[in-house]
């Protein structure tokens, strides 16, 4: 699979919604491990047609480095952390990442969910 489109500058290309909370979450996590990466707004039938060519899904977010294709934000996440682990997002010891992740889970549904039907309308 060759990379996105002849306008893809860096290794990383994230296709995004502009204000969903999924692809927030992406955006937050490339920008804490200071990543550089192409930014493809999906707002046109155009995008939607190159997004369909990595993911047919086209769900979004939908991460692409090369030959690998992720969707959805969690998978992406944790995709970030493990390949470029400095700084790292979850604390070292399994307590402290349990804790993490359901203060993570605790804000998506009590906050995140309720906020996106909003945006949504």
């Amino acid at each position: 699979m060759a990379p996105p489109g002849p306008r893809a500058r860096h290794a990383l290309t994230l296709y995004s919604a502009n204000d969903g909370l999924d692809s927030h979450l992406v955006r937050l996590v490339l920008a804490v491990k200071g990543l550089p990466h192409d930014r493809i707004i999906v707002d046109n039938p155009r995008v939607q047609q190159e997004l369909a060519q990595y993911n047919p899904l086209q769900s979004l977010p939908t991460l692409v480095e090369r030959d690998v294709v992720l969707y959805t934000s969690a998978v992406i996440a944790e995709y970030l952390d493990e390949r470029f682990p400095h700084p790292p997002l979850l604390p070292s010891d399994p307590l402290g990442r349990a804790r993490t992740r359901l203060t993570v889970h605790r804000v998506c549904e009590e906050w995140g969910r309720p906020l996106q039907a909003l945006l949504d309308g």
